[in-house]
């Protein structure tokens, strides 16, 4: 690793890119423990955020609201998901993670944030408030990307 005299911008790029790729191959091992899509992940981990319903996963992975019924569907013949009426909208629905869901992808995830914790416990106060404010700054790069055309 270069010293922080020698660390230029692209250092800093190819590091996300590490860090994408790392995310990228965990995203897979989950998917694959619990038998569903990269698609059906991203959609697990909106529910273990909060419940949503049908509209926002639609809206947030792209998909036609057939699709995300199908998505559902295989969410909750898998036990990792449940749909339940809206009890503010009777027509309406939302979805909610099942325990099962943290039982099986929870220790992976929860994994990977005591090795972060771990290695951040070394940081400086200064180290830890600059690694953030780069990984926000990053987050908000890939942000601005995907809400333009990419010029």
């Amino acid at each position: 690793m270069p010293s922080p005299d020698e660390t230029t911008p692209q250092d800093l790029v190819a590091a996300c890119r590490r860090l994408y790729a790392s995310i990228d191959r965990l995203d897979t091992k989950a998917a694959n423990t619990v038998g569903v899509s990269r698609n059906d992940l991203r959609c697990l981990n909106m529910l273990a955020e909060a419940p949503v319903k049908p509209s926002t996963i639609a809206a947030e992975l792209g998909l036609t609201t057939g699709s995300v019924t199908t998505l559902l569907d295989r969410l909750e013949k898998a036990n990792l998901a449940k749909r339940e009426r809206d009890p503010d909208d009777r027509r309406g629905i939302i979805v909610y993670p099942t325990p099962f869901l943290f039982k099986t992808l929870g220790p992976i995830y929860a994994g990977v944030a005591a090795e972060i914790e771990r290695i951040a416990a070394a940081y400086s106060p200064q180290e830890r408030e600059a690694a953030v404010r780069h990984l926000n700054d990053a987050s908000s790069a890939y942000e601005v990307m995907t809400a333009t055309d990419g010029t």
